[in-house]
C-alpha cells in the first residue's frame, strides 16, 4: 500500500514538472519591429551616457550614472509594445 502511494505521488510530481516546464515556451512574446528598434536605441543612448559618465569623478560620476539609468528606464517604459 505504501509503495503504491509513493509511486502515485512520484508519478504525479513527474507529470506536473513535465507540463510546467513545457508551458513557458508556448508563451514567448514576439515583439514588434518598432519595439525592437526603440529598445536598441535606448540601449545605445544608455551605453553612450555611461561612457561619457566614466570620464567624470566622484559625485558627478554617480549622478551621471544614476541619470543614465533613470533615462534608460523611462525610455524602455515609453517604447511601443
Amino acid at each position: 500500500m505504501k509503495m503504491r502511494l509513493s509511486l502515485a505521488a512520484m508519478t504525479m510530481a513527474l507529470a506536473l514538472s513535465v507540463t510546467g516546464a513545457a508551458s513557458p515556451a508556448k508563451n514567448k512574446v514576439k515583439w514588434s519591429a518598432a519595439h525592437r528598434e526603440a529598445v536598441a536605441k535606448c540601449n545605445e543612448d544608455y551605453n553612450a551616457a555611461r561612457k561619457e559618465a566614466r570620464t567624470k569623478r566622484g559625485k558627478e560620476r554617480k549622478e551621471a550614472e544614476a541619470s543614465a539609468r533613470q533615462a534608460r528606464k523611462q525610455c524602455l517604459a515609453d517604447a511601443p509594445k
